[in-house]
């Protein structure tokens, strides 16, 4: 009788759960609902959290690298200072030429501890890295080679922040009596050599 009353609690037992969960199968799905409602907000929350922190975290950087960067062009401001003052007494140009050559190098130098590098406006012209203002037909050059600089360009690692202005050679186009007379003087020379 003991086994038959402990299988009835077990009949019984199982189910209750069955019968609970087919009475009322919406009100699990309603709790399962609120669950992955409160997980989804949690969620939401950390991750604009995370962006304030990263906002926050990103704009400190940034100011520490200008701060860092201003406090280097403090030594420079203070040479141009000098210089300004020297240039109310006498002296001769020379002596002021070499002042600001020095300026320059102090800056120059500076900028090059930030990263900085001129770009190289020598030989073949490069539209990521050169800018042409003026293109000039030359003889003596190749076609899209540099000819003058009007402005250094300059770049941050391999990104150029402004590129070289330049003037750059274009091939000359003859024309049809040019080309007549070019075949003339070849025919010319090569009927000399014979």
């Amino acid at each position: 009788m003991a086994d038959e009353s402990a299988e009835d609690d077990t009949v019984a037992e199982q189910a209750s759960p069955k019968k609970t969960e087919a009475e009322d199968p919406l009100a699990a799905k309603d709790r399962r609902i609120a669950e992955l409602t409160d997980d989804l907000r949690r969620l939401q929350a950390d991750f604009e959290n995370y962006k304030k922190r990263s906002d926050k975290e990103r704009s400190e950087r940034s100011r520490l690298a200008t701060q860092r960067l201003i406090t280097d062009l403090l030594s420079v401001l203070d040479s141009f200072d000098k210089a300004l003052g020297d240039t109310k007494e006498e002296r001769d140009a020379d002596q002021l030429r070499k002042g600001i050559e020095g300026l320059h190098r102090q800056l120059l130098q500076t900028l090059q501890r930030e990263g900085l590098r001129e770009i190289k406006a020598e030989g073949k012209f490069d539209p990521f890295m050169h800018e042409a203002l003026m293109r000039e037909e030359r003889e003596d050059a190749e076609d899209g080679e540099i000819l003058e600089v009007f402005q250094k360009g300059y770049a941050m690692g391999q990104n150029p922040i402004r590129p070289a202005r330049v003037k750059v050679a274009k091939a000359k186009v003859l024309e049809k009596h040019e080309v007549e007379e070019h075949h003339d003087n070849e025919n010319n020379h090569n009927n000399q050599k014979e």
